[in-house]
């Protein structure tokens, strides 16, 4: 029989195996949750090193990539770029290859996110210029803009091939005004088809969502500007909004207080030159080309994605004498021509345009559907103009003219000549529901009798349907291109086919403006070409 001591002594061990046995639980609990509350080591985000990079060609340098969480558990990136014939990159080393722009990027293997890295390569250093600007920009240079710049009257820029003007899109004061290009001098541009030169932004901001972002005004010709020159120039990401602190409106180049947008290439001297060839205008918020004034010639230059909700590739007013022959227009907002005569006055004659042998695709389909003007070609407020041999394809309307051939009506002069056009339709239908109310579903509907305002020439080519008069493009998808699109593919080829029917028919029998006496610009004389026999700007 046990004693009172031993049994006081029992009970006291049972409580203190019964403590340790909750103690133990409890601890096992808390293990549990420790391990169901496991720390999440997947990427959630990275950086590089350097944003941007500028090197000259042969140079290297090593990106690092930092990750977040820093113990991320998989560290893995693989690594691209946009222009490997400019810059390559392997494991993070950047090799600089040949002038021009690229940007590097580094994607997580776990996640996919991205880090990007802008490079730029050049011959010479950068340059960084604002203000005034004169003198020679040399080839291959990389110029960064950081400012308004201004070619004084009376002086000259010459800009070499291959140069890249990279134009900074921050705010210039509390109006976050843009940055514009002013010339009141002479502007000369010499690129070639294999070394552009090259108005842009930087890098990392040339991306699909700023395709109509208005990151900078553009290049403007004031009333004192004598001379300009884009040969093989690329102009793209312009438009931006002015204020009323923009130089353009101070200068009274622009609407006084502001609010309109810019557009790329503008002239205001009706006794100016101006040429632009081999050249490129994409990305545009407002029109490509807006000329006020002087003696031009536009030849063999490409526009696309022109216009964010309303715009022209060429807009004519008056003061102007223009040819304008051999261009290609895809996808402008509204119209690949705008001609008209207002702002006329003793200082500014009448417009006087020559458009042939351009063609023109997809045209007008942008434009607010419920104010629908033009749709190829527009003319109006007694403008004289010639408009032969264009082929018209999948836009929106034929060439319209109000009141054409009325006396005493807004539209153009009455010796105006517009016929010898070509119009094809795909089958491609837009879906706004605007156009399908007004039956403008296809292309065709736009080109057949009866539309509004359309001119129809003794001599045009029509198609019977959508889909007829295919005038078989080298590569091109005619029929299924949709009307709305304006994404260019550069593997596009609009050359015409052996047996299209859009290699004959054409007219020949008028004289360009500056055929035999061309637009002298910096000593050089620039002749427009004759008119060819094929419609359109290419032949086979």
């Amino acid at each position: 029989m046990k004693t009172q001591t031993q049994t006081q002594t029992t009970m006291k061990t049972m409580r203190t195996t019964s403590t340790l046995l909750s103690l133990a639980l409890a601890a096992g609990v808390l293990l549990t949750a420790c391990t169901d509350e496991k720390e999440d080591l997947s990427v959630k985000g990275i950086t590089l090193s350097d944003a941007s990079l500028t090197l000259k060609p042969g140079g290297k340098k090593t990106l690092t990539v930092a990750f977040f969480p820093a113990n991320a558990a998989n560290q893995e990136v693989s690594w691209s770029s946009s222009s490997p014939d400019v810059a390559t990159v392997a494991d993070g080393e950047v090799t600089a290859i040949k002038p021009g722009s690229a940007v590097v990027t580094a994607t997580a293997a776990d996640g996919g996110e991205k880090a990007e890295c802008s490079v730029t390569v050049s011959l010479n250093d950068p340059i960084t210029v604002n203000g005034n600007v004169e003198g020679t920009w040399s080839k291959y240079s990389v110029i960064n803009v950081t400012g308004h710049i201004n070619v004084p009257q009376g002086k000259t820029l010459t800009v070499e091939e291959g140069v890249e003007v990279i134009i900074s899109t921050a705010g210039q004061d509390a109006n976050t005004t843009k940055v514009e290009f002013i010339v009141n001098g002479n502007l000369y541009c010499y690129g070639t088809e294999e070394a552009p030169v090259t108005f842009t932004v930087p890098a990392a901001e040339r991306t699909a969502d700023n395709t109509f972002a208005r990151l900078w005004g553009g290049i403007i010709g004031s009333e004192t500007c004598s001379e300009i020159i884009l040969d093989h120039a690329l102009v793209e990401y312009t438009g931006a909004v002015t204020t009323a602190t923009s130089p353009s409106v101070t200068a009274g180049l622009f609407k006084a207080g502001g609010g309109e947008g810019m557009v790329a290439f503008n002239t205001n001297n009706p006794n100016g030159r101006y040429v632009i060839i081999g050249s490129t205008f994409r990305n545009t918020g407002e029109d490509a080309i807006y000329v006020q004034g002087g003696s031009c010639v536009f030849v063999n230059n490409l526009f696309y994605a022109c216009g964010e909700a309303g715009g022209e590739a060429i807009n004519v007013k008056a003061g102007c004498k223009v040819d304008a022959a051999g261009n290609l227009m895809y996808s402008p907002n509204t119209n690949g021509f705008k001609l008209s005569n207002s702002g006329a006055s003793e200082a500014r004659a009448q417009a006087q345009i020559n458009a042939y042998n351009n063609t023109i695709i997809n045209a007008g389909w942008r434009r607010d559907p419920n104010k629908p003007k033009g749709g190829s070609v527009w003319a109006e407020s007694g403008c004289l103009v010639n408009v032969y041999n264009n082929l018209i394809v999948n836009c929106m309307f034929g060439a319209k003219a109000p009141s054409f051939g009325e006396a005493g009506s807004d539209g153009p002069d009455l010796n105006s000549r517009i016929d010898y056009s070509y119009y094809a339709s795909g089958t491609a239908q837009s879906n706004v529901p605007q156009h399908i109310s007004n039956g403008t579903v296809t292309a065709f509907n736009g080109f057949t009798t009866g539309v509004k305002d359309v001119v129809y020439g003794e001599h045009d080519v029509r198609g019977t349907a959508a889909g007829s008069d295919d005038p078989l493009f080298v590569n091109f998808p005619f029929a299924t291109n949709p009307p709305l699109s304006y994404t260019y593919d550069s593997s596009w080829d609009f050359h015409l086919q052996p047996g299209s029917p859009a290699l004959s028919g054409a007219y020949t029998g008028f004289t360009p403006y500056f055929s035999a006496t061309g637009v002298t610009v910096n000593g050089k004389e620039y002749k427009s070409p004759a008119p060819a026999a094929h419609f359109g700007a290419f032949g086979m």
